[in-house]
């Protein structure tokens, strides 16, 4: 009788060894088909085209549709036995806030097919955009994935950042009329200021950099390798060479928001903040340089837009390009040279909340003014001042045609059933709706013209997916940046990643998701998942 209890034991401790093992390997399994994933999708979506700019939207959603699918039928028959061994061992997942929030946000898809009824639009999305229920679960996937196997994280940002810089840097030679792929023949110059690099229309170009180029400042900013932060200066040099010459109001919108984020970390430390006041620096002569070098080789149609001017040609920015390397220069003595001079830490704990509030108030007052100015009530020389700056006037052809659209979107969306208001019509389907409900208006506000989206990601997301839709992609960033900027210590990647998040969603305010760049910012959030969880103890994968 004892010997048969010895038995079992032994024999149930090699059934633990045995599973132990299984965990292991299909967990290892699930890192390197996760890691693989998301670099041949980096890869894909960077460079794959098939006839230069033409029809290049349809180009790279048919990259990410048959990288995701291939990719994602490998890693759910691999998912099995690794989920079959955590069975096995009693092990409970860890839902985070950000789980619950991307878990919600994919449940409001299906409810807004149901609501909307355009299936098969709500499919595959409106075509030369395909952001419906298709590439949404996507995007749900590669978080996921990221989140629990993303061990590899490392050789993914590695990879990002790489492709990352050569499409920068392809875009600055675009830019000085230099084509060196060949996309640019048989294109007028008015076109020529449309298109860049190997990602097409400007604005996606633009999407594009305002994800990734965080990612290398945060580098430049906070790595401890020389080697780490002499690689991601020139990729976060070429990335603001590229965004003062790309010529998007936006994108200097979504930056003040990534120097917002880099700010609250940066001044905690002095060294921290010279290299931010450095990345200052550099970004306002990148502004200055770029502008000599487009005079020896100008695209006659290029007409940069009010803010790509400042940087170019403003006194003000020159001023604070001057500034930022003097406060740059008195950091490095105060810490090299001058050990009687302190670094004003009261000062600085004060300016952390300061600034973002400063900033909300900001934004605020120029949408006051905007509606004075509109009105007419801001007379004498500050309302001439103002009146030369289109974008202090609200009319139909304000923010490049936002105007109209935003109004159109705002009768739209007032006059929508409550059931379309909460629930939405549909992923990807703006358009379908407009056109039975909308369609004179539409042919008289654009003629032959789609209205596709509200040039407007939040204000399209009401549409698309409803209020409780909206309520639940908000929640993933809102919770993602909160998890990523609470932790207790100061991750490269994790700060990067919270800059990306504030970046997307400042840029995508006026502009809207697409390939190129929402789901490189799933990719990111999944990433910071898997930080933080590591960061808690969590037990993300079964690979050890």
């Amino acid at each position: 009788m004892d010997r048969n209890r010895v038995d079992k034991v032994e024999e149930s401790g090699r059934a633990e060894r045995s599973m132990s093992e299984g965990q292991k390997i299909s967990g290892r399994l699930m890192q390197f088909l996760t890691a693989a994933l998301a670099v041949v999708l980096c890869a894909a979506l960077a460079f794959y085209v098939s006839d230069g700019y033409y029809q290049i939207g349809n180009d790279k959603f048919r990259a990410y549709r048959n990288v995701m699918s291939a990719g994602c039928i490998l890693l759910f028959i691999a998912l099995i036995p690794c989920s079959i061994f955590r069975f096995r061992a009693h092990e409970s997942p860890r839902i985070s806030a950000t789980d619950g929030f991307v878990s919600l946000y994919l449940i409001f898809l299906l409810i807004s097919v149901l609501s909307g009824g355009y299936y098969r639009d709500a499919l595959w999305g409106y075509p030369g955009w395909n952001v419906g229920l298709f590439s949404q679960v996507g995007f749900v996937l590669l978080y996921f994935f990221l989140s629990r196997f993303g061990r590899y994280y490392r050789v993914i940002l590695a990879a990002l950042c790489v492709m990352a810089g050569i499409v920068y840097v392809l875009g600055i030679l675009n830019r000085l009329m230099i084509d060196p792929l060949g996309f640019y023949k048989g294109l007028t110059n008015v076109q020529k200021t449309l298109f860049l690099s190997t990602l097409g229309q400007a604005s996606w170009y633009g999407s594009f950099l305002a994800v990734t180029l965080p990612v290398g400042m945060s580098a430049f900013l906070y790595a401890e390798r020389k080697a780490v932060r002499a690689l991601s200066g020139l990729l976060m040099l070429s990335g603001f060479c590229t965004l003062v010459t790309q010529n998007s109001d936006s994108a200097y919108f979504a930056l003040a928001g990534v120097m917002i984020v880099f700010f609250l970390i940066s001044s905690r430390d002095p060294e921290l903040m010279r290299r931010f006041m450095t990345a200052l620096a550099l970004l306002f002569a990148s502004g200055k340089v770029m502008y000599y070098l487009m005079q020896i080789r100008p695209n006659p149609e290029f007409k940069p837009d009010f803010v790509t001017e400042l940087m170019w040609t403003s006194n003000v920015t020159g001023l604070l390009l001057i500034v930022c390397l003097l406060v740059a220069a008195a950091l490095y003595l105060m810490q090299k040279h001058v050990a009687a001079l302190r670094y004003p830490d009261g000062l600085m704990r004060r300016l952390r909340p300061a600034v973002p509030a400063a900033a909300v108030i900001t934004a605020a007052v120029m949408v006051c003014v905007v509606i004075l100015q509109t009105k007419g009530m801001i007379g004498g020389r500050i309302g001439d001042k103002l009146a030369a700056v289109p974008y202090f006037h609200w009319d139909p052809n304000w923010g490049s045609g936002r105007g109209r659209i935003w109004s159109f979107w705002a009768k739209m969306f007032a006059e929508a059933d409550l059931k379309y208001k909460l629930f939405g019509v549909g992923p990807d389907c703006f358009q379908c709706y407009a056109a039975d409900h909308y369609s004179v208006e539409q042919a008289t506000y654009w003629g032959r013209m789609k209205l596709t989206n509200a040039h407007n990601e939040w204000m399209t997301s009401l549409v698309n997916v409803g209020i409780l839709g909206t309520a639940a992609y908000a929640g993933i960033y809102v919770a993602k940046i909160r998890s990523l900027m609470r932790m207790d210590r100061l991750d490269v990647v994790a700060a990067g990643i919270a800059a990306s998040c504030v970046s997307y969603m400042l840029y995508n305010f006026f502009c809207y998701q697409q390939v190129l760049c929402t789901p490189f910012v799933f990719m990111l959030m999944g990433i910071g998942e898997y930080i933080v969880r590591e960061d808690r103890g969590i037990d993300s994968v079964q690979g050890g």
